[in-house]
């Protein structure tokens, strides 16, 4: 007898279990579909093993196979006697495709999975001094990383930032600071639809020249500027903006960074200025959500526990101890990533 009132796994078999415990095997399937151009191949018109094989320049058995897993993985179907995209397939994984993030799965999987190969390695004899210091996303310090890093960036959540530009009341604001802005793509949906705005975009300096390709691909060089910046550093904190904004970069840091970050800020903006954060965020229970919780987790590196995912009556409480006010949150992103704001007091 379980001893969960209403267990909804009391009596099954180990099925869910073996789901959790193997489901490494269907990211990678996705990736290697992924590097071969499978989805944009099905897109174009490619149907059988020998159209897909030429398009994507593989045997056609290597076809066949990966067909067959991308069709039990709900990914491909076939109607009507020809193999075609399912309707997320087909709007996110095929490269034509205005909503594409499929470089952003192609680098992010194999970094992923790497950084969780042998985690349960992690847990012992983990200590709470303060980690060494370390870039919050990758390795930057590589510029071809970095442009990597970026353009997936860019295409996995221009379509999110434009979501922030709808919900978020950019129009109150003049100057925006946007600190690891990285792509300059949350900058360019709001300047895109708020006439009135101009906005600063800080990063690291290998980011910043893949930063202003994206900004001058919009047409937006005279309302966005992109430099160089870190936001632990005090003196990267202009006095005249009246909007900074940390989209996804703090739940790399523990409180106390977060903290002193949100300080440098208060003291920067000028009275009624306000502070906007993106970032992954627990439920208020703290029993997850998925996403959030793996990163919370992950936090855990080489003997310290490196980052810290905030839930969002956190997310509030450090707001009111640094002396903003006003602090309210709720999902941007549902069950991954919270929109968090407020504003100092006049």
């Amino acid at each position: 007898m379980s001893r969960v009132p209403n267990d909804p796994t009391a009596g099954k078999n180990s099925e869910r279990l073996n789901e959790l415990a193997f489901s490494f095997k269907k990211s990678q399937a996705l990736a290697a579909a992924l590097e071969c151009g499978l989805f944009t191949a099905l897109s174009k018109g490619a149907s059988t093993p020998q159209e897909i094989g030429v398009h994507c320049s593989i045997d056609p058995e290597t076809a066949d196979r990966l067909l067959i897993i991308c069709k039990a993985m709900d990914l491909v179907r076939e109607v009507d006697g020809r193999n075609i995209n399912l309707d997320d397939v087909e709007r996110f994984l095929v490269r034509e495709a205005p909503t594409y993030f499929g470089d952003y799965l192609r680098f992010t999987i194999p970094t992923e999975y790497q950084e969780w190969q042998g985690f349960a390695n992690n847990l012992a004899d983990v200590s709470s001094r303060r980690p060494p210091s370390k870039l919050y996303e990758g390795d930057l310090d590589d510029p071809a990383r970095a442009r990597e890093f970026t353009t997936a960036g860019y295409n996995s959540s221009i379509a999110l930032a434009h979501r922030l530009a709808k919900r978020f009341d950019f129009s109150r604001f003049k100057h925006w600071l946007d600190f690891a802005g990285g792509s300059g793509c949350y900058a360019i949906a709001a300047c895109e639809r708020h006439s009135g705005l101009v906005v600063t975009v800080k990063d690291h300096p290998n980011v910043i020249p893949v930063t202003r390709e994206f900004i001058a691909k919009h047409g937006l060089e005279q309302r966005i500027t992109a430099l160089p910046g870190d936001f632990l550093k005090v003196e990267d904190y202009p006095g005249d903006c009246d909007l900074i904004s940390y989209i996804t970069p703090l739940h790399w840091y523990l409180r106390d960074d977060v903290l002193q970050t949100l300080r440098r800020a208060y003291a920067a903006l000028p009275p009624g200025g306000g502070i906007l954060i993106v970032g992954y965020m627990l439920n208020d229970e703290r029993s997850g959500p998925v996403d959030p919780a793996f990163y919370h987790l992950q936090a855990i590196r080489e003997g310290h526990y490196t980052g810290h995912v905030p839930s969002g009556p956190e997310y509030v409480s450090y707001l009111q101890d640094t002396g903003f006010v006003e602090a309210r949150y709720e999902w941007l992103l549902a069950n991954r990533l919270g929109q968090i704001e407020a504003r100092k007091p006049e």
